[in-house]
Order: structure tokens, then sequence, then C-alpha cells
């Protein structure tokens, strides 16, 4: 993947020429995934200063996932709310829907929208009470006499909705995204540039690019790719940030005749930026939060991976829940790193920003295997962790996996026949696997286990302990 993306860089290189004699130029500036990253918006408000210093009428987009992921903006009275009112004030124009914008229901996802003063699209998501709620398919912004379309898609699972709990969704009906795409080739004739806003994933920004060749760029999301630049695919330029305001990319189109006649892509950092005063003080605000900043353990040695906070939460499930098996979806443990010392309550809320719950089954050894190898099926990032078991497995690329071997904690092999009492997230628990017992609710959020656990046992040390030995195939990124 990395010499084709190379390749591909090299020959977007050849459109990024200087504006052709009598042509427009156009810039439109891309985000994907902040997920609150409250952190990182001071410099990025700085950043889209300075490039609104050197185009004043450039676009600002996102690609979804605005919220989720920091408590200062997940726990405050109106969910979500800071990070809209900062992109409020920094100016954004547009934003595609996430799944994770479902995370709160239909009420809270309202009342940011009617609370953001940027327009949100998508074209295969619809709410039953549209009249109460204005996410429209796309619009069309009009730059030095150059008319930009902009067309918002939204990613759907196996089950036919975004990666969100089903209850959080309830009051939308969901199409197709790479469908809906084709019903709207005729904007191509009203637009002189026609982006595809999408929050997808990056695999699929490709495919769909194949399909919609007519199309000039795809500002996408979801993945959390790192391009460098832009990643062609025919003729289509495809772009997408990182996340967590770590970088925005700069898009830049020049047009003549109504036509694009070149396009130049360049991700820029957001970390050499000099943070904004102003982004900053509201930042503080948010986060004066006596409760959340509470210490409730001490972290002994520095996190480093994802894994070990996987595998410190498995812990927690396994012991307050008082099961056998305990598993932890990888896209469940939402950050990669803790630095030794205090950990306080809002560091819970990092690592689970969603409060699922957690599902009791009964599960035999054959059935534990089929469940942990469809888990990455659901979660979309990877193998999951796990306490009271180890094991190791081989992931192929569309996210299927084969499970080599598993043990139990004293290192005796999984017994095929014999059942296990097995606690998972309520997100996992929608997994796809041949199983007879259906489960049951415990009302017992995961993170609540994580604060009792941590509470309880006062230090803890889990730099480099590892459960899952995952091999993959060579187009499979590490998440």
């Amino acid at each position: 993947m990395q010499k084709r993306t190379l390749r591909r860089i090299l020959c977007a290189a050849l459109l990024c020429l200087a504006c052709p004699a009598g042509a427009e130029q156009v810039t439109v500036l891309g985000i994907n995934d902040m997920h609150a990253a409250l952190d990182n918006m001071p410099k990025l408000a700085t950043l889209v200063k300075q490039e609104r210093a050197k185009d004043p009428q450039a676009l600002l987009l996102s690609a979804g996932d605005n919220r989720t992921g920091n408590p200062y903006s997940d726990m405050h009275p109106r969910s979500g709310w800071p990070v809209v009112a900062i992109m409020n004030r920094i100016g954004f124009n547009l934003s595609a829907l996430g799944n994770h914008s479902f995370d709160n229901g239909m009420d809270a996802l309202r009342d940011l929208v009617d609370s953001a003063e940027f327009r949100v699209v998508c074209a295969n998501a619809e709410a039953e009470d549209k009249d109460r709620i204005l996410i429209q398919p796309y619009r069309i912004f009009e730059r030095k006499g150059v008319t930009i379309g902009v067309l918002g898609l939204l990613q759907l699972g196996p089950n036919g909705i975004p990666d969100v709990l089903p209850e959080k969704a309830a009051g939308f009906s969901f199409r197709d995204p790479f469908a809906v795409a084709q019903e709207y080739k005729w904007l191509r004739e009203r637009c002189d540039v026609l982006i595809l806003l999408t929050h997808l994933g990056f695999e699929d920004d490709v495919e769909l690019a194949k399909q919609c060749p007519w199309v000039d760029a795809i500002v996408g999301g979801h993945t959390h790719t790192k391009v460098d630049g832009a990643y062609m695919a025919g003729n289509v330029m495809i772009t997408q940030a990182v996340s967590k305001a770590a970088y925005l990319t700069r898009i830049t189109f020049d047009v003549q005749d109504g036509k694009v006649v070149s396009k130049h892509a360049e991700l820029l950092p957001t970390a050499p930026c000099e943070p904004d005063a102003e982004i900053a003080g509201m930042v503080q605000e948010f986060m004066d939060t006596p409760a959340l900043n509470e210490q409730i353990a001490e972290n002994v040695r520095e996190i480093t991976a994802k894994e070990e906070l996987g595998c410190l939460f498995s812990d927690a499930v396994r012991e307050i829940a008082g099961v056998d098996v305990a598993i932890i979806n990888y896209g469940g443990v939402r950050i990669d790193h803790l630095p030794a010392g205090p950990i306080r309550l809002s560091d819970v809320f990092r690592i689970d920003p969603f409060g699922n719950d957690t599902v009791l089954f009964k599960l035999t050894g054959e059935e534990l295997r089929a469940f942990l190898a469809a888990i990455p099926l659901i979660d979309h990032h990877g193998a999951a962790t796990a306490s009271g078991i180890t094991y190791s497995a081989h992931l192929h690329k569309g996210n299927k996996m084969d499970i080599t071997d598993i043990k139990l904690a004293d290192g005796s092999p999984l017994d095929p026949q014999k059942t296990y009492t097995v606690g998972v997230s309520s997100f996992a628990a929608g997994a796809d696997f041949p199983h007879k017992d259906p489960g049951r609710a415990l009302n017992l959020p995961g993170r609540d286990c994580l604060i009792q656990f941590l509470r309880k046992h006062g230090k803890v040390d889990y730099a480099k302990v590892r459960r899952a030995h995952i091999t993959r195939d060579p187009d499979v990124p590490k998440d």
C-alpha cells in the first residue's frame, strides 16, 4: 500500500503545476475525525487563520466524527457542544455526518445540528422527523465565481446502519452510499468543482472513486488514514488527514472555463502552530470540571500501546463482572497512551467514551473461538484484547481473522466443549457468530467496571502486557 500510495502521490504532483493563465484558484481545507480533540483545537484555529490569510474565501470542511473521545465534551451537560462551539468560532463551513454523530441518539444530534453555524450534509441518511432536523444531501458554494458542490456520504456496517449501537440510530433510515452517489451525478453539470465529503474509510473511498470518475475529489474520514498530500484514483483526488486535529489538508483547484484544469493537496500539521488565545480560553473553560479531574489511581509505568490499555480494561470487566473471560473490542479503547502518574476520572472516559453496557454470554470454547474471529468484522479496528485467555491469530484484508491458538490464563488449552462465562461490550455483542446463548445485559457499563477496578487496586502496571499475538497480511496496517 505504501509503494502504491507513493506512486499515486507522484502522479498527483504532475497535476500540481502553477495555476494556468486565465484560471481561477479556489481553496478547500479538509479535516476529519477530530473526536473532540479540544487540546489540539487552539493550534488548528491558528492554522486555519494562516490559511485564510492566504485565501480569505477558503472553504473549511469536516468529513465527520467531530465529537466523541474527550470527556470534557462528551460529559458536558449538552454532550458534544464544546466541540461544536469551537467549530463555530473557528468558522467551519460544512460537516459530514460520521457514525459517532449518533452516539447520544436523535435528540442530542438534533441539538448539535441546530446549534451549529455550519451546515451538515449526508445524502444516504434521512431522519424520520426531517422537518425538525436540518441535514441536507449536498451544498453548493460560490467562491471567486467558481461553483463548488459538496455531497455528503456516510458509511454503513453489515447490519445496514453506521458503526454505532442500533438503538442510537433509531429515527433514521439509511441507504447504500455507493448507490446514492450515482443518483447525484447530475450535480456534475451544475458545479465547476464537485467534492464528495465522505465518512466511509480510505479503501471504500478508493472504490467510490472508481465508480464515480466524474467527481474531482473525495475528502474522506472514518479510518484515520494519513494521506500525505493526495492519493489519485484515476483522476479523482482522495485526501484524509489522520484524526484528532493533528493535521489539516489544503486542497487547491485551478478552474478555467468551468472545468478543473489542475489540483493539488498538501497535508499540514497543526503541531508547529502557536495556540490561538481565544480558542485556548474556550478549551480551558470547558475543561474546568473538578469531578473529571479527580485522581482515582496511579499508573506505575507509562503505557504506550492500545493493547496494554485493552488488557487493563478487560481485566477490570473480568474481575468486576465476575466472569471467566472478558473481551474488549479494539475500537472500544480510544487512546493508546497513558503517562506514568495519576489516573484521573477523565482518563477513564478517554479510554471508553461510549459507556456501553456489559453483556454476559455462556459460550463453549468453540463458540468463543468463533466470537473472537467475528469481532473485527463488526469493529473494523482489528483483533480484540482479552482477560482470562491469550490467543494467536492471523488478520486478513477485509477484517477476516483466523484464530490459530487459544490458551487459558494458566497456559492450558481452551476446551472446545466446556462452557465459559464471557463478558463483552454491548457493541461487540452484535457480532455475527454461531452461539446458543442469546446473552444477558448486566446493566454494568464497562467503564464503570474500570472505575471500580482502579479505585480498588490503587496502583496498576500494564506496560508491555500483551495477550493477543497477531500476524497480518502485508497490506493490512496496524490500527
